[in-house]
């Protein structure tokens, strides 16, 4: 699948939005990480799953692990530039 979002595209993202919903793309971070990733609930944990899946495979996170993740916010839209 092509990439969802390519480099120098602006956010926006919804931080009112924490619920997650599967497979809708969050602003996630967990310790000093930070990533723009679809998420999945899974019974044993959290992944964390790229459009662009030839470059980046999914992070998978661990129940215990997911404990730590901190969901900052949906992201809504995305802007290309036009220059």
């Amino acid at each position: 699948m092509l990439p969802t979002i390519h480099n120098g595209d602006q956010l926006l993202v919804d931080f009112s939005k924490k619920e997650v919903k599967n497979n809708k793309v969050y602003l996630v971070q967990n310790g000093d990480s930070v990533w723009v990733k679809r998420v999945k609930i899974e019974w044993d944990g959290v992944e964390l799953i790229s459009d662009n899946k030839e470059e980046y495979r999914p992070i998978r996170i661990s129940a215990d692990e997911a404990q730590n993740l901190q969901i900052i916010g949906q992201v809504v839209h995305i802007g290309h530039s036009l220059i």
